[in-house]
């Protein structure tokens, strides 16, 4: 299916998420190399064309714009080292854990900043093979653009797994040069910002020149509490020089409010004002913990919100409902985006987030059309591609665009005599009914699998490095870890 020349996707159910909010019921979606040619209903698309093309019939399929998560992380590296034991099968034990209650901001500052060097020890192999795997949990639920804020991998494995797999990736470099370290009142540096600054600089530069353009980078702040003014005024002289936006965690939690202005003598949102950051190309991730005047200087500045709801309960956070930010930042007139974050494992996809917001705002306001799920789809995929500055390429299926696209069938119970097939997906749907990704026209998934690569042998990469790197590097007990690898590997699917 990945043969060259023009390709009709044909009869589905369209929704192209651009800014009229279109629904073609028998849609059509016309591609040729690699981008959108003609888009409308099929009998208009058919009647304009002047060769016969290849075509993927999509007759009882959504035809959705790719999902832009424009905040992740690859954190499956970190799959053993702060557990002494496997986790238990009954979770009649579970203890909130730092993200939760407000935030032990200072566990999480010193816990992020040990990364840092903890990256540098994952060999080049394990770097490869774990990024693969986690990229490819995004790519198989739909996700066809990446935003990396930082992550526990390298950024060339990164970078080179976004062009094997065939998908999109703003990437970044995982950024800290000082702690506030629990019982002290002032931030501790443990590293020269000029050095931070170089590697995101390096990336930046090898980034743009990027001959297949899947690839770009921006320079990211992993936490406010993590960050230096010296790295801050840095990083605002990156996003001048090379003309790219820029993402940080921000007014994620509530501690961290009063944690920021004892350690470095500014609230989170004004140090980020005061350093030179604040303008439209800033993404400001979680902002839940914002007064009022710091609330106004985000929409002066018309900075892009973005935000993960799916992931929040789990937790522990109390991002949506203790402050009532995020709706608020969408009214007031912000670009407001969906993202996934990440975790030691796979994290609920874009539909769970699209699922997320739509009902949690809603409830909020007790108002079902606060959120319709046409706006859930476009802070998944056009809104998020403004965040990362990307929108003239994709977030939308658009002539011109590139041609990133899923195909999901809404055939089966839950669809049955309901006229509004994106609802059903998103009240009884979720990731792993994604059938087929396109990128650039490119189908990379079909019938759920991957058509370039060997999903088991992806898996099997990713175990096996994921146990030398947790052996080698972070002291876990090799037993555990055989352990862990073995019951992994009876839970893969035998078909």
């Amino acid at each position: 299916m990945n043969s060259s020349g023009p390709l009709l996707i044909r009869g589905g159910y369209l929704y192209p998420a651009d800014e009229r909010e279109r629904v073609i019921p028998d849609g059509a979606v016309l591609v040729e190399d690699g981008r959108i040619t003609a888009v409308g209903g099929t009998a208009e698309v058919e009647a304009a064309l002047t060769e016969r093309p290849r075509t993927i019939e999509a007759a009882g399929k959504l035809i959705l714009p790719g999902f832009v998560n424009p905040h992740w992380h690859d954190m499956f590296a970190t799959r053993f080292p702060f557990k002494g034991t496997l986790r238990d099968p009954s979770d009649r034990e579970d203890r909130p854990a730092f993200m939760a209650l407000g935030g032990d901001i200072q566990q999480i500052s010193m816990m992020f900043d040990s990364f840092y060097d903890r990256i540098d020890l994952l060999g080049p192999d394990e770097a490869a093979a774990i990024a693969k795997y986690s990229m490819w949990t995004q790519l198989r639920s739909g996700v066809t653009t990446l935003g990396d804020v930082g992550s526990f991998n390298r950024p060339e494995a990164l970078t080179a797994a976004a062009r094997e797999l065939g998908m999109r990736l703003m990437v970044s470099t995982w950024a800290s040069d000082a702690v506030c370290a629990p019982g002290e009142t002032r931030f501790r540096r443990t590293r020269d910002a000029e050095l931070v600054l170089a590697r995101i600089e390096t990336l930046l530069q090898d980034c743009a020149a990027d001959p297949g353009g899947l690839v770009r980078a921006r320079p990211t702040s992993v936490y406010g509490v993590n960050m230096t003014d010296e790295l801050g005024a840095g990083f605002a002289g990156l996003v001048a020089r090379y003309d790219v936006p820029f993402a940080t965690h921000l007014g994620a939690l509530r501690n961290e409010v009063e944690v920021m202005r004892t350690y470095y003598g500014a609230t989170p949102v004004r140090r980020f004002a005061e350093l030179g950051l604040l303008s439209p190309r800033f993404m400001a991730v979680h902002c839940a913990f914002a007064d009022e005047d710091e609330r106004k200087l985000l929409v002066e500045a018309n900075a892009h919100i973005n935000f993960s709801p799916a992931k929040y309960g789990p937790a522990g956070e109390s991002t949506l409902t203790e402050t009532g930010a995020m709706p608020e930042f969408r009214r007031r007139g912000l670009d407001l985006s969906l993202s996934t974050d990440g975790a030691p494992m796979p994290v609920g996809g874009m539909a769970e987030a699209m699922r997320a917001v739509w009902q949690a705002f809603n409830e909020m306001s007790a108002d079902p059309t606060e959120v319709r799920p046409s706006d859930a789809l476009a802070m998944a995929t056009r809104i998020p591609a403004r965040g990362l500055d990307w929108a003239a390429e994709i977030g939308s299926l658009e002539v011109g665009k590139q041609a990133d696209l899923l195909l999901v069938p809404a055939t089966d119970w839950r669809y049955l005599l309901n006229p509004r097939p994106l609802e059903g997906f998103l009240a009884l749907g979720g990731s792993m009914d994604v059938d087929t990704v396109l990128v650039a026209g490119r189908v990379l998934v079909e019938g759920g699998r991957p058509t370039c690569f060997d999903e088991r042998e992806v898996e099997t990469g990713y175990l096996e490095a994921l146990a030398a790197f947790s052996v080698r590097c972070l002291g876990v007990d090799p037993d555990l870890v055989g352990t862990h690898i073995r019951r992994a590997r009876r839970a893969v699917r035998s078909d």
